[in-house]
């Protein structure tokens, strides 16, 4: 430990003190010997400055995680995805205006509306997330699952989330229709096409995207869940037999030769680069904090080029801070190894002191809070519900001259900490910010890339006949039914005769379970189904069965 500090300390400028530094490693990596584990590697001017292993690849045979590890790193594929599309587009064979239906016409259009290339990048196309839905269908990812089957569910959905461009909704689904047009294109697939034109021409010897299941995978880590503190079980998805989304296996040594690439643009040149890190626009011309399969951002005041994965047992965290040159790459084998916030707390060990204030940051330093009266907070306050996803409600309080935030669907409360006369951040998780109207009092609220509009509405005091809700449903877009029973005042929602979720009332025909809401529709005053609404997926219909 002592060696992997002083390392450290001698190859970043940091903004924390030594102690902080050591508190902050050792609660990321300590005491991972015989445990899953990760490798975190910090590139700087081309090269691995610093590497450290840390727990086992393999609990079977008491393998340790090692440099030549390889990982599966999830979404981070997605800009390699990007990047084939952009040569593609170099070399003439596409355009990213181009309609999608042009190479796939067998997807619908949704109110004459066009769903373009570019939109599927972006994740702006408003179309629903195959993840999710393959979720709801309870379909296991132990089984085979490919890219035709992903196809089959994008074509059967009725209706899509928003219009195309309103808005940026991460969606799976349309980076796995970006592999598709890639195969539709060129006769090959991703992993082909991405080994000749990207892998192969910069040396990544132990990367490519997991296309055929009984691939054999030398030196690879194996993903698990954590059971309890002691007991670790495989989470590993070897059965996942497509690309574009993911899939894509790694390791460190690789990483370095594709980061080197933003710097000396080997592959794709300047159009490429520029490509990658041009933000996507809205139909309002609003621009996004996406690019092409990178977030682009800035980070306590500094650039930050970014884009993290979380799948199969595994996550992996990829950030690049090009005007330090240097990126921070962490590939971890199990998939509670650590939470967001400590992730950026180990990111901070790279990034030094503040020097401006950004405007999706605003990180103040305690003596320049605004000290803003009760009076004026309580302009603040009020329950409100996100728009879209009437299960989505928050309390915003006062407590003790401090403005409180709390999630009704999960009951958790936050402070929120002013940046200016009407703007807050959340004290634990800075990026997410509160903007509130100046006469309404009205939230918007900034998470990350994400935008929520809000509405104030009443308290909702339950009348509700609870049995009235009860029944069996059926989804065509999931290809399955549900069974939904009353208990006391719950829901309980039943799938192959198997409890998935209990559902608390909300409001009005609104019932909620964390972030998922089910909102039940009527006709002549009965209930006649119910349209789920979450993160990825909205108005997803199932009909009462008679």
């Amino acid at each position: 430990m002592e060696r992997l500090i002083s390392t450290l300390v001698f190859i970043l400028t940091f903004s924390m003190t030594f102690s902080q530094i050591e508190k902050e490693i050792s609660n990321l990596f300590e005491e991972r010997e015989n445990r899953p584990g990760a490798i975190i590697g910090v590139f700087e001017e081309g090269k691995i400055k610093y590497q450290k292993s840390f727990g086992l690849a393999n609990l079977d045979y008491n393998i340790p995680i090692m440099t030549k590890t390889v990982f599966d790193v999830g979404s981070v594929a997605k800009q390699f995805t990007a990047a084939c599309i952009f040569l593609l587009e170099q070399k003439g064979k596409l355009s990213l205006d181009d309609p999608i239906q042009n190479y796939l016409p067998e997807m619908p259009v949704y109110h004459k509306e066009t769903v373009t290339i570019r939109h599927l990048i972006n994740h702006t196309s408003g179309l629903r997330d195959y993840v999710e839905i393959t979720a709801y269908a309870g379909t296991p990812f132990e089984n085979i699952f490919t890219e035709e089957m992903g196809l089959d569910i994008m074509i059967r959905q009725k209706e899509r989330n928003f219009t195309p461009g309103q808005q940026f909704m991460y969606n799976n689904g349309g980076y796995l229709l970006l592999a598709i047009i890639i195969r539709r294109v060129t006769g090959e697939s991703i992993g082909t096409f991405a080994h000749k034109n990207i892998f192969e021409p910069l040396g990544m010897k132990s990367t490519f995207i997991l296309e055929n299941s009984n691939r054999v995978v030398k030196n690879s880590a194996t993903g698990y869940t954590k059971v309890d503190d002691n007991t670790y079980q495989k989470k590993h998805f070897y059965n996942i037999a497509l690309g574009g989304d993911g899939q894509l296996y790694t390791t460190l040594e690789d990483l370095l030769l594709w980061d080197n690439n933003f710097y000396n643009k080997k592959i794709g040149g300047q159009a490429l680069f520029d490509q990658q890190h041009k933000k996507g626009i809205l139909n309002t011309g609003e621009t996004i904090e996406y690019g092409g399969g990178l977030f682009i951002q800035h980070h306590k005041g500094q650039r930050v080029v970014q884009h993290t994965g979380s799948w199969g047992g595994f996550r992996s965290v990829f950030y690049r801070f090009p005007d330090l040159r240097k990126s921070l790459v962490i590939m971890a084998n199990c998939s509670d190894f650590a939470t967001v916030g400590e992730f950026l707390a180990l990111i901070d060990l790279m990034v030094p002191k503040e020097k401006t204030k950004e405007k999706n940051e605003k990180i103040i330093p305690s003596n320049a809070i605004p000290k803003l009266s009760t009076r004026r907070l309580q302009k603040f306050t009020g329950l409100f519900e996100v728009k879209g996803q009437p299960h989505l409600r928050l309390l915003s309080s006062i407590e003790k001259d401090t403005l409180m935030i709390t999630q009704l669907w999960d009951k958790q409360s936050y402070k929120m900490i002013p940046s200016s006369n009407n703007t807050f951040y959340r004290k634990d998780f800075h990026l997410v910010r509160f903007v509130f109207d100046k006469k309404t009092g009205i939230p918007i609220i900034h998470e990350r890339v994400e935008v929520w509009q809000t509405k104030k509405v009443k308290a909702y005091r339950s009348t509700l006949n609870i049995e009235e809700f009860t029944g069996e449903f059926h989804s065509s877009e999931v290809g399955t039914s549900y069974t939904i029973e009353a208990f006391e005042n719950e829901l309980a929602v039943y799938r192959d005769k198997q409890k998935i979720e209990t559902l608390l009332p909300v409001s009005k025909d609104v019932f909620g379970n964390n972030f998922k809401g089910f909102q039940f529709t009527r006709k002549e005053g009965e209930i006649n189904g119910f349209l789920i609404q979450d993160r990825r997926v909205r108005n997803l219909r199932f009909t009462k069965k008679e």
